[in-house]
């Protein structure tokens, strides 16, 4: 039996911040203020415009790590580490046009349309919520397959506008990278020996204050990886209903998880791989590829290569995905 193992990537590691960041967005060459630029702190629903003068303030209680995205259309993403010291100058560069290069090749081994479903598996997932959502713009996405990797790579020049009717979100995704590895010349699901993608996200909450949307985020995010990073920061194993295993035996967590606190970051040590179990039904396995790793207050871990899961956690896409301050 081939064990498929997933990793998420997502650009999202910066300087800590709390309360409060402000700043303002020009233009790099004209150096006027940008009216109606928006800034967000990556992954999170935290975000706004800035205002004709070019200025923006953004509230947040929360210990984070997570980076400030800034973009306008037209012109280049600026990704910085955020700051409440002190306002931020922030000048963004238009972009260059240029023409796609065409290249002349033999028959392709696949379809758009073909490669086009088998992203859409493996971005957006295959659970209820997954299935669900739609790329919005999904004409701006360029798709190949190299055959000498078996590996589907994709990417845009536009942000993903992805609308998630199940959970009640748009999300707006900067897809920076994106590789579907194959065990051999496939699309199917069956033959992934890898799916990675990075980028930055921000959500658009529709839905907020609807009942059967708050239920089916909670129903989502019990026994997520973010449900998960929470509770190996806090260590609140027993009451958020986690239970750890190690080669098929119970493992007490905290003999696993070696927990301590750096100016409100945890910091956290795992050195053996082990398998999770939640509510007694929801099953992942995780495997360490560093002995060390970061969680901010969000739930946010850093590196995020730092660890490989599989199971539920594993398969979980960008359909399954809550906002970082989901439920703060």
């Amino acid at each position: 039996m081939k064990t498929l193992y997933y990793i998420f990537c997502f650009l999202f590691y910066g300087s800590l911040y709390a309360q409060s960041v402000r700043g303002t967005v020009y233009d790099g060459v004209t150096k006027e203020p940008l009216l109606g630029a928006s800034v967000y702190f990556e992954g999170t629903t935290i975000g706004g415009i800035t205002n004709e003068k070019g200025k923006f303030t953004l509230y947040t209680e929360i210990t984070s790590t997570s980076q400030l995205v800034v973009t306008y259309l037209g012109y280049t993403d600026v990704v910085l580490n955020a700051s409440e010291k002190k306002p931020l100058t922030i000048y963004l560069l238009p972009k260059e046009e240029s023409l796609d290069e065409v290249v002349v090749t033999a028959k392709p081994l696949f379809t758009r349309a073909q490669m086009l479903i088998a992203f859409r598996r493996q971005f957006l997932g295959e659970t209820k919520a997954g299935q669900s959502c739609e790329i919005l713009n999904e004409d701006a996405l360029k798709l190949r397959y190299n055959a000498s990797k078996n590996q589907l790579i994709v990417s845009s020049n536009e942000i993903l506008r992805v609308k998630n009717p199940y959970l009640g979100y748009e999300i707006r995704f900067r897809l920076y990278d994106c590789k579907i590895s194959y065990f051999r010349t496939s699309l199917s699901s069956f033959d992934v020996q890898q799916s990675y993608y990075a980028g930055t996200s921000f959500f658009i909450d529709e839905k907020k204050e609807v009942r059967r949307y708050k239920k089916r985020r909670q129903e989502v995010y019990e026994g997520s990886s973010l449900h998960f990073m929470r509770t190996v920061a806090t260590e609140q194993w027993d009451e958020e209903g986690f239970t750890i295993y190690k080669k098929g035996f119970p493992a007490y967590p905290k003999t696993h998880f070696i927990v301590s606190d750096t100016l409100g970051i945890k910091k956290v040590q795992l050195t053996d791989p082990v398998a999770i179990l939640y509510d007694k039904k929801k099953r992942s396995n995780v495997r360490p590829k560093y002995t060390h790793y970061t969680i901010d207050g969000f739930g946010n871990f850093y590196p995020p290569d730092a660890l490989v899961f599989s199971g539920l956690m594993g398969q979980q896409r960008l359909g399954d995905a809550l906002p970082l301050d989901y439920g703060l």
